[in-house]
């Protein structure tokens, strides 16, 4: 069997950019950490697929998530450094490198998170997409997939990453024809995702508390080590996201417990109706941080 095809762009230099590897790829795009050679530091570049550029939709995407990563200043999400060109083939973003654990290969080592720490993990979500959210910007992919745990001066730090479906509200961040209703993973979207253009309340369907929901989802999954809801398909998320209550965490995992005020907070993020949530991300950071001054309640591990 001959040898894996060596990547063309590992060793390559693009501007003062030393491409080492290739750290990352999907549908659209291929990430590769790299090296600044003027300043030794070390970034994560984010290539469009070359095969693409053709297509207004994707450029138009791959821009405008430059536009909203740059209006971004926070600790728990990922920075832009630079957005350009070479020629009329490569579109790159210039972003941190950021070397730690998904929640998502947490949860496969350890199945779920005592309570204490995935409080904090989702306290530290919640203070990054205020931000976002202040400047109108809605992820709409929260999961464990897109939320990291990085090493920072000695002390663990949550990073929100791939803005790459986010919506602005803003009308100086370019906007993007939808062809698609469905916009994020099937496990863990809004039922106003699915519900367009209005949702279950008659509201415009995308706001803050959409991400709310995801994050929902994502916490229910943190404390238990399963989701709310279980499917063989895309489809039948759908659904249940739009008609079924999800259990009560100890219900779904009787081996953890969490107190009576967290587990109805949980529900409540995973509330229908976006007027039944957590009314913003600041207000739920304010009742997470008012849980960590109850009484510790253990969780087996």
């Amino acid at each position: 069997m001959s040898p894996p095809k060596k990547d063309p762009l590992i060793g390559k230099r693009l501007r003062e950019y030393v491409i080492l590897d290739l750290i990352g790829k999907g549908g659209m795009a291929k990430v590769y950490k790299a090296r600044h050679a003027l300043l030794d530091e070390v970034r994560a570049i984010k290539f469009l697929r070359p095969e693409l550029r053709e297509r207004k939709e994707c450029t138009a995407r791959f821009k405008r998530e430059a536009q909203i990563l740059v209006r971004l200043r926070n600790k728990h999400l990922v920075m832009l450094h630079e957005f350009g060109t070479v020629g009329n083939e490569l579109f790159f973003l210039v972003m941190d490198y950021l070397e730690g654990e998904s929640l998502r290969k947490r949860l496969r080592r350890n199945s779920w998170l005592p309570t204490a720490e995935a409080i904090r993990t989702v306290q530290q979500v919640a203070l990054g997409l205020v931000d976002a959210h202040k400047l109108g910007i809605v992820h709409r992919d929260i999961s464990p997939d897109n939320i990291l745990v990085v090493s920072e001066n000695g002390e663990e730090v949550v990073k929100v990453i791939d803005f790459g479906i986010a919506k602005s509200m803003s009308p100086d961040v370019g906007k993007i024809t939808q062809t698609m209703k469905l916009v994020g993973k099937a496990e863990y979207v809004a039922p106003e995702q699915i519900c367009a253009p209005t949702g279950l309340d008659g509201e415009e369907t995308i706001d803050g508390r959409t991400d709310i929901y995801s994050l929902g989802v994502t916490f229910y999954e943190l404390l238990t080590g399963a989701k709310p809801f279980e499917a063989k398909s895309s489809k039948a998320y759908l659904a249940k996201h739009l008609t079924e209550t999800p259990k009560r965490l100890s219900e779904t995992n009787p081996l953890i417990r969490v107190s009576p005020a967290l587990e109805d907070l949980v529900l409540r993020m995973l509330a229908k109706k976006k007027t039944d949530r957590p009314e913003s991300m600041d207000a739920l950071y304010m009742e997470l941080a008012a849980l960590t001054h109850e009484a510790p309640v253990l969780t087996p591990v």
